[in-house]
């Protein structure tokens, strides 16, 4: 009765303790109850295996949204500038408010338009430049937005 206090599984046969391999098996997997327990390359349960795909796939979208990080910021808050500088400037005469409007929908819809459409070969050598542009856009966007709540 050596064993009653250990905390790992053990069975007494004639009067010596000894281990035993405990093994837990599943049908939920696939395998069956009767198939004997090996160890996969993926390992772990397929709660485990998802958690581990999306872990791997956030990990790849960072590393795709850190690149250039400080030019897509530097051209976020160039745009934010802008909004700010083309709200104020337009509020000081107000007979420019219609077609300056005009204006900036057609720089953001056009920005969008080349930036979402990749069936034009020229678009795709110029992709870099396209998406800087996409983030001064949003800057631009954003500014204008957060101005509309100025008195």
């Amino acid at each position: 009765m050596d064993c009653m206090h250990k905390k790992e599984p053990c069975m007494i046969s004639a009067g010596s303790p000894r281990r035993l391999a405990w093994s837990i098996r599943s049908a939920a997997d696939g395998s069956g109850l009767n198939s004997s327990p090996t160890t996969s390359s993926s390992g772990g349960t397929r709660l485990i295996r998802a958690i581990e795909a999306l872990v791997a796939k956030l990990d790849a979208r960072i590393k795709v949204l850190r690149k250039n990080l400080p030019m897509k910021l530097l051209f976020f808050l160039v745009g934010f500038y802008c909004a700010t500088a083309f709200a104020t400037v337009i509020g000081q005469t107000g007979d420019w408010d219609i077609i300056s409007a005009g204006l900036a929908v057609a720089v953001v819809e056009g920005i969008g338009a080349l930036m979402y459409r990749s069936s034009i070969p020229l678009i795709n050598e110029v992709r870099s430049v396209i998406t800087m542009f996409n983030y001064w856009k949003t800057g631009l966007t954003l500014g204008l937005f957060l101005d509309s709540f100025k008195y």
